[in-house]
């Protein structure tokens, strides 16, 4: 458990709230209609009069405790297997006593990042959003908002959005990609889904770090891209959405955490690497979960007119490839066939959901079919590259006649390279260099994929600086 400081630290960021009153109050996503995760101890914490005993009765199970000096109290109740059944806890204090209805027992995930991840069933193609308001009946789906800072450039006073079930137009307003995956997951599965949606508009991935972390960490302060000022300093600077909105999440048991985030980072995508591997570890132990797994999109092909090096996008890519790389318990999911070269909010959000569950599926859920492909160290032998593809067995082919793939000379010059698939392994060559220096797929910020699994699934863009460790022995 994460040290009482801590916790007192959050609870005092958010303000006055229902949450530090000392009447009997519970945690804000401890509500009618909630998803509580199953098969994990699960606290349920809140306030009440100091010193109180607390006594919390659901599904056939009793747990009491005490609140403390400052009010607060937390209990662990005991892991809880899968239930569609709408339940009650009944939480009592003394002559208080509390209920909340409807509850159901499943997989909770958090939805995070900025507005791609936003991105309403609204916004989507008529038809796309008029087939899933229509096929919209799953009483077992639900969703949980937290209130956003600002919104059309003006700050915001609003309250969370209360667990609400996926029926009809309600899901009008609910991420599309959110929906998407928790629906396919609820298919899958066949047990309760709960979606948090904790994402922000324009958000920075530092405004979703804790202060503790930049303190602890001068590699990730120096990551920093800058400090804004006027509107965007509420949503954009270091902390101020952890601390705005991830605070009140305190205490949530979740399975995992999807995430789509990145372009308001674009400018300085050299530093994206380290800051985005300190948000996951941040976020890990701030749930306190050593190995919460986290399945993030790679940004989609498109055409950021601020840009005039076509690259900086691409750049952001190979950041997150990078952390996809190097960072145990993630998945990576790509959309660069989904994008819209002139829509920084591409509309086609199918595909990226359905991406989404199949990496979940594979990562958390034991599926043996692919939940993404991942491109392996180089190993160069003379002008030949070869690259294994990881995460499958066979299944590669090229779509269409160009192989995307270019390889650099030691002049500096990039050359379209020839392609061969060979098993899981692309095999590289190009005549124009005999002694490449890098390698690389689909490359730009507006570039379009060739390489796919028989799954459907791409591989990602990727560029590697060849070096004397990747040449064969």
């Amino acid at each position: 458990m994460k040290t009482t400081f801590h916790i007192l630290l959050c609870l005092l960021l958010l303000g006055p709230s229902p949450f530090q009153a000392q009447n009997l109050t519970t945690a804000p996503y401890l509500c009618d209609s909630m998803v509580l995760q199953r098969d994990m101890p699960l606290p349920i914490e809140g306030t009440a009069r100091p010193g109180s005993r607390i006594e919390i009765t659901f599904a056939d199970h009793q747990v009491s405790t005490e609140a403390d000096t400052s009010g607060r109290w937390v209990v662990m109740f005991p892991a809880l297997k899968a239930s569609a059944q709408n339940r009650t806890m009944e939480i009592r204090c003394d002559d208080e006593q509390l209920e909340i209805r409807n509850v159901l027992v499943g997989e909770v995930w958090l939805a995070g990042g900025q507005s791609n991840m936003a991105f309403k069933v609204r916004g989507m193609e008529f038809d796309e959003r008029l087939d899933l308001i229509r096929d919209a009946d799953y009483p077992e789906i639900r969703c949980y908002y937290r209130a956003n800072v600002v919104s059309g450039g003006k700050r915001l006073h609003t309250a969370d959005r209360l667990w609400s079930a996926a029926r009809g137009r309600r899901i009008y307003d609910w991420s599309a990609i959110a929906y998407l995956f928790a629906r396919e997951l609820h298919r899958r599965l066949g047990v309760p889904i709960g979606i948090v949606n904790c994402s922000h508009g324009g958000s920075t991935a530092e405004a979703w770090i804790s202060p503790e972390a930049f303190a602890a960490d001068s590699a990730l302060r120096a990551a920093i891209g800058k400090n804004y000022s006027g509107i965007g300093a509420l949503y954009k600077n270091p902390s101020t959405l952890y601390e705005k909105m991830l605070c009140s999440l305190h205490g949530l048991s979740l399975r995992g955490v999807i995430w789509y985030q990145g372009e308001s980072n674009g400018y300085f995508p050299e530093r994206y690497a380290r800051l985005f591997s300190g948000l996951i570890a941040d976020w890990r132990r701030f749930f306190d979960r050593d190995e919460l797994p986290f399945i993030f999109a790679q940004l989609p092909a498109y055409r950021p007119a601020w840009d005039k090096s076509g690259e900086r996008w691409a750049q952001l890519r190979q950041a997150q490839l990078e952390v996809a790389r190097t960072t145990a318990h993630t998945a990576l999911v790509v959309t660069s066939d989904c994008g819209d070269p002139d829509n920084i909010h591409p509309k086609n959000k199918r595909p990226v959901g359905d991406r989404f569950t199949a990496a979940a599926l594979h990562l958390v859920y034991g599926d043996k079919r692919p939940g993404w492909l991942m491109p392996g160290d180089p190993v160069v032998d003379g002008n030949r590259i070869r690259i294994p593809v990881e995460g499958i067995r066979g299944g590669l082919s090229l779509r269409g006649r160009e192989s995307r793939i270019e390889v650099r000379t030691g002049g500096g010059i990039w050359y379209p390279a020839d392609l061969r698939i060979r098993g899981n392994s692309l095999e590289i060559v190009s005549d124009r260099a005999p002694t490449p220096t890098a390698v690389r797929y689909a490359w730009g910020n507006l570039n379009s994929l060739g390489i796919y699994h028989r799954s459907g699934l791409p591989l990602p863009p990727f560029i590697f600086h060849l070096q004397p460790k990747n040449l064969q022995p």
